[in-house]
């Protein structure tokens, strides 16, 4: 009778614990994909371009397919529905395009996405072959992960007509105005890396000349800076590792606004205060980047 309730014990805990790390995995995935804790790196973003172009074929494919064989077959609609994948093959080609040449903005899938709406108004209307259907809601599926890469802030469901502008109903782009690409993000984190060597040289110096030498406030803005190298050095790890996240750059900001409040009590000479001011700069592309809404404490 123990041994038998001993067995159940045992299997409950480990049904138990199945299922926390099951919801705990599943609330990170969630997290990941709700939250864009996360910067897409280049590899990941020629990816869903990818599965975007190849998904496209299969869509089109089976869309012809199924016109074919519909009452639409030779039809104005039929003209209309061919416009808009056309329209929207030149918008993906353009996106690629910029892709490659590194400058791919929040606009060129804005204009992606445009095109997407009208055929997803096509197929909502105008119900084709399941398998068309499928097609389209897989590639639905692939521009969702688009519109995420680059922060566009997209929902389906509003359908653009001849008075629609390009950033009416449907479509909005947060405050970075582009996609920055990894090797744009590598220079700003140097920028940072260096700028902050500066600051602390400056620093130094000036603190050795001053009325908070040997006290216990210089004891207060070393350790703040050097918190603040700590969590950059862990974020310039991250991004090495293409697991950088707005969390990261959030830690470096919190800590830089210790430095900050200190900067702007504190009376040193011009020289700290113009590397720290020019860090600060930094800072907000970073913040910028990785879409951090951040604000000094002025």
């Amino acid at each position: 009778m123990c041994r038998n309730s001993f067995l159940l014990f045992g299997k409950q805990c480990v049904a138990f614990f199945v299922v926390l790390f099951s919801t705990a995995f599943a609330s990170s995935v969630m997290g990941q994909v709700l939250g864009q804790p996360y910067r897409i790196g280049d590899k990941e973003v020629e990816k869903i371009i990818r599965r975007i172009e190849q998904q496209s074929d299969k869509f089109r494919g089976s869309l012809d397919a199924a016109l074919d064989k519909s009452r639409f077959n030779g039809t104005v609609r039929e003209d209309d529905i061919n416009a808009f994948v056309k329209d929207f093959y030149r918008e993906t080609k353009h996106l690629r395009d910029q892709f490659d040449h590194h400058k791919s903005t929040a606009p060129d899938v804005e204009s992606v996405l445009e095109r997407a709406t009208r055929i997803d108004g096509f197929m909502s209307r105008y119900p084709l072959s399941p398998r068309a259907q499928n097609d389209w809601a897989t590639l639905k599926t692939n521009l969702d992960e688009l519109a995420v890469a680059y922060n566009v802030s997209w929902r389906w469901g509003v359908y653009p007509t001849a008075t629609t502008v390009a950033d009416g109903p449907g479509v909005a782009v947060s405050g970075t105005p582009y996609r920055l690409s990894d090797r744009e993000v590598e220079q700003i984190l140097k920028r940072i890396e260096k700028q902050s060597d500066r600051f602390r040289s400056a620093l130094d110096a000036a603190l050795d000349k001053s009325r908070l030498d040997g006290t216990r406030r210089e004891d207060d803005i070393n350790a703040f800076v050097k918190d603040f190298y700590k969590e950059t050095k862990a974020l310039r790890n991250h991004f090495d590792q293409h697991k950088s996240t707005g969390a990261d750059v959030q830690t470096v900001l919190d800590r830089a606004a210790r430095i900050d409040e200190f900067m702007r009590r504190a009376r040193l000479k011009k020289d700290p205060q113009k590397e720290w001011s020019n860090l600060k700069l930094s800072l907000d592309d970073l913040a910028r980047v990785y879409d951090v809404n951040w604000r000094w404490g002025y």
